[in-house]
């Protein structure tokens, strides 16, 4: 009997220790699968974060290239998309296959004040499919009061978070609940594109070069700081710095250069024999693209009159206009001698298209600044270039690109003369004859000059003239958190939620502004870990010892979780001194309400 019972006791162990096993068991298997299945969510959820701003920065290409093309083929600007105005809607682009997707706005916000080309903004927007459950990985909370990764990483599940907080464009404007049809993360981007002006060297050539003569000399000098003087062999002189960038850029391993050149001179694989005479750098690995030149599509309309100039004919704009509006003629013909005053003092800025060649002269008063564009040749006399203020940023040339590339265009300037001008003739062979003084830049296909002419490049061209090209000088990332609310209106990117308390933002409130029940629903906890000077200023911006707890502690519990500080901050404070000083800057308050009925 009593090893019966023994036994009876051994087997009711080994069964207990089994059933422990199990429910161990179960327990971790359980575990295991919880923890698999939000590991499986967070990765999908990470590849979607990353997958979003590729398709962002993808759909932010495209809008680039139609920016580009208003200058390199503006018969095709932004083609397919919706225009309206001086604002660009591209439809939803498809990206590999991912199905992420992506779209853009671009806007011409802004005209340059020098030159008057236009600067774009795209605001481009990349979403990426979110695959399993709708729940987000190690931290799903999507309660009222509390939220979780969701915020960081932009995941929609049933409605746009961001359009319902900030609107479609992030302006506030047009706020509205949307719902999406799958689970996503939307990521959005901003570029600026500023337009590139092509003045940037003295002589820039796409093809063969060939002068100056062996006495010829290229120097510059900033006319913003005063007329000019030789200063290149002077390094004591105080304008010394802005006499060494008389820069000559050549696309072509053909290059002859003579004379002395104070700037730097690039080729494309060229080799340059009389180095002695160069006193910057030389590269011989700098290949460029001078791209053809068309007729700016932002010209307002010409004047009646005139239409051709073939004596001498003289003409007051009625208007100083702008560097963006200047006051447009349209020639059929300039051989004769054009006199253009300004509009009173005033600066006045003239365009001129004349649709031929040309071969009379130009004289515009020191007050002008002008700009012609040419569909033909020109063949002129320096003396026929009469720029009365010297500054050649004030004559701008501009040979528009014939249509047929076998069509040859020519630019010649022949004896006797001085002139101070800019010639842009990207698709011209360019000619300069004789002893020159020139002031101004020559961007063009071939040059040849065969005389000791004396160069003087004007660094004030480097930002002016019509825009060749663009170029992404910002590029930001909308960041800003997001809620769900439309009703909500928010005045910062922060917002406090802490249940079971009850805040919202009042609209018209610069700080964010929470809502607390008079009557506290916690215990008031200790601040002993709150640095003393920091809680003093605190409490006199909310003297309630218990509700400035309340804002700290769940302020505190919003940074944990990764929100950004509102406030400037060192490496080695704390959270809740953070909380604290965001309290002291305003950036924090609250707003007492009566507990409703039932105590919600």
């Amino acid at each position: 009997m009593e090893g019966k019972r023994k036994g009876a006791q051994a087997g009711n162990v080994l069964f207990c220790a089994l059933c422990t096993i199990l429910i161990l068991s179960l327990i971790g298997g359980g575990v295991l699968l919880n923890s698999t299945t939000r590991f499986n969510v967070s990765s999908s959820q990470v590849r979607g974060w990353k997958e979003a701003l590729q398709a962002a920065e993808a759909g932010g290409d495209i809008a680039y290239a139609e920016v580009r093309k208003t200058v390199v083929d503006p018969a095709n600007a932004f083609s397919g998309w919706t225009n309206s105005g001086n604002t660009h809607a591209s439809a939803v682009v498809t990206l590999g296959t991912n199905n992420l997707t992506t779209s853009s706005n671009v806007d011409l916000f802004y005209y340059d004040t020098i030159t008057g080309s236009p600067w774009y903004r795209s605001r481009t927007k990349g979403v990426a499919p979110i695959r399993g459950l709708r729940r987000t990985g190690m931290d799903d909370r999507m309660l009222t009061g509390a939220r979780g990764d969701s915020l960081l990483r932009k995941i929609d599940f049933s409605y746009d978070h961001f359009i319902s907080t900030y609107g479609p464009n992030g302006d506030g404007v047009g706020k509205a609940l949307v719902s999406v049809s799958t689970p996503q993360v939307t990521r959005r981007i901003e570029q600026i594109s500023a337009p590139i002006t092509p003045f940037e060297a003295a002589i820039k050539c796409a093809s063969s070069f060939y002068g100056l003569g062996d006495a010829a000399m290229i120097d510059s000098y900033d006319s913003r700081k005063g007329s000019y003087h030789f200063a290149a062999t002077n390094p004591a002189d105080p304008y010394y710095g802005d006499s060494r960038s008389g820069n000559v850029e050549i696309n072509s391993a053909v290059a002859t250069i003579r004379g002395w050149v104070y700037g730097d001179v690039a080729t494309n694989g060229g080799s340059i024999v009389r180095s002695q005479y160069i006193s910057g750098t030389i590269d011989n690995n700098v290949p460029f693209v001078i791209r053809p030149f068309y007729l700016p599509t932002n010209l307002p309309l010409p004047q009646p009159s005139p239409t051709s100039v073939t004596t001498n004919v003289n003409i007051t704009p009625p208007a100083a206009g702008t560097a963006a509006n200047p006051t447009l003629y349209l020639l059929s013909s300039l051989t004769g001698q054009l006199t253009i005053n300004s509009f009173g003092t005033q600066k006045t800025y003239v365009a001129i298209h004349v649709t031929s060649d040309v071969t009379g002269s130009i004289d515009i008063k020191p007050t002008v600044q002008l700009k012609i564009f040419v569909d033909g040749s020109m063949d002129v006399k320096g003396r026929d270039i009469i720029n009365e203020s010297g500054i050649a940023a004030n004559m701008q040339y501009y040979a528009i690109s014939p249509s047929d590339p076998a069509t040859l265009q020519h630019v010649n300037v022949n004896p006797p003369g001085d002139f101070a001008a800019a010639f842009y003739a990207p698709s011209a062979d360019f000619s300069l004859n004789g002893n020159p003084n020139i002031t101004g830049a020559i961007v063009c296909k071939t040059f040849y000059g065969n005389g000791n002419t004396t160069w003087h490049y004007d660094r004030e061209l480097g930002q002016e003239g019509d825009a060749v090209d663009y170029r992404i000088t910002s590029y930001v990332e909308d960041i800003r958190l997001t809620t769900i609310s439309a009703a909500r209106k928010i005045s910062t990117p922060f917002i406090m939620l802490a249940p079971p308390l009850t805040p919202f933002v009042l609209a018209g409130e610069s700080p964010t502004i929470l809502q607390f029940p008079t009557e506290a629903f916690r215990p008031v906890h200790s601040l002993r870990n709150m640095t003393t000077q920091l809680l003093q200023e605190a409490a006199q911006v909310i003297p309630n010892q218990q509700l400035l707890i309340n804002v700290v502690s769940k302020r505190v519990r919003q940074l944990g979780l990764g929100h950004r500080p509102m406030v400037e901050v060192g490496p080695r404070a704390s959270l809740t001194d953070i909380a604290l000083k965001e309290i002291i800057a305003g950036k924090l308050t609250y707003e007492s309400i009566k507990d409703s009925a039932d105590g919600a």
